[in-house]
């Protein structure tokens, strides 16, 4: 009895672990025996609840009657494990309500997890990955720069500017973060919806873009021919990340613009006088 009593513990709190999104990105943290306290744990809150709920079913049963119909369901399983010698006929109520808080058990732990996305994704009004995102920025411990990419998931209408180390640039939405896994956290690339990409200058390191997605994507939805694609970029190779507003970048290219224009004025002024100079002279 008391194996197999541990067993559906033991499976319950592995249910819960596995289909637990903040479990997922934490559980590389517990190794060995905390790693087996930790489940063990879990499943002993689960069967807790379980045997409760399995308790009150088993009461109900027995008190609520449908006409000439009973409810107690508990006297036909009886019967079944006496009549086949599985167990005595005195031991059978106990054996029942132990499997029952058992599929029970099993039951929850599949469901919970489940459930805590679905009220964050109803609270919130965010999409499933957007939910996970959520749950990974707020109760996940992260990096600075994996936390900015969970929270700029919630931020669809926004675009961010990544800046790599081999000096190309992207302009995009990120659509997903990498899943996490059960050895190593999260995964260190991600997605993003590209709109524009280009480089820095090695020297000054000014900002020229060379292909604008966006541009291309709007030419082929007018031709029927709708297309939608991303970039994988891993963040190991991420320099810097910030919003991108058009507006700003626009009047930042201007007034740059500007002061290249003002040096080549001067420039040209700097050469007329030495050319002037040189033939007074």
């Amino acid at each position: 009895m008391g194996l197999l009593l541990i067993l559906p513990i033991l499976v319950a709190g592995y249910i819960f672990c596995n289909g637990s999104v903040y479990r997922q990105a934490t559980i590389n943290k517990y190794d060995g025996q905390l790693l087996y306290l930790l489940v063990a744990k879990t499943g002993l809150f689960l069967f807790a609840g379980a045997a409760t709920f399995s308790f009150l079913l088993m009461y109900l049963s027995k008190h609520a009657y449908f006409g000439c119909f009973s409810a107690d369901y508990i006297k036909y399983i009886k019967a079944f494990l006496g009549r086949n010698g599985i167990v005595s006929e005195a031991s059978a109520p106990l054996w029942a309500f132990f499997g029952q808080a058992s599929i029970i058990s099993f039951v929850l732990a599949w469901w919970c997890p489940r459930l805590y996305v679905f009220a964050i994704r109803l609270r919130h009004n965010l999409s499933s990955d957007q939910a996970k995102a959520f749950i990974h920025h707020y109760l996940v411990p992260n990096r600075p720069m994996t936390k900015q990419l969970l929270a700029s998931m919630r931020d669809s209408q926004s675009q961010y500017m990544f800046s790599m180390d081999d000096r190309k640039v992207y302009v995009g939405r990120v659509s997903s973060v990498g899943e996490p896994h059960e050895t190593g956290g999260m995964d260190e690339d991600f997605e993003i919806v590209p709109i524009m990409s280009g480089y820095r200058d090695k020297d000054t390191l000014k900002v020229t873009y060379t292909t604008d997605y966006s541009a291309v994507v709007e030419e082929m939805a007018g031709k029927g021919r709708p297309i939608g694609f991303t970039i994988l970029l891993s963040q190991e190779n991420i320099v810097s990340m910030s919003r991108f507003e058009e507006e700003i970048w626009e009047r930042f290219k201007a007034r740059q613009d500007d002061v290249v224009k003002k040096k080549k004025n001067l420039f040209e002024l700097l050469i007329d006088w030495l050319k002037s100079f040189k033939k007074a002279s």
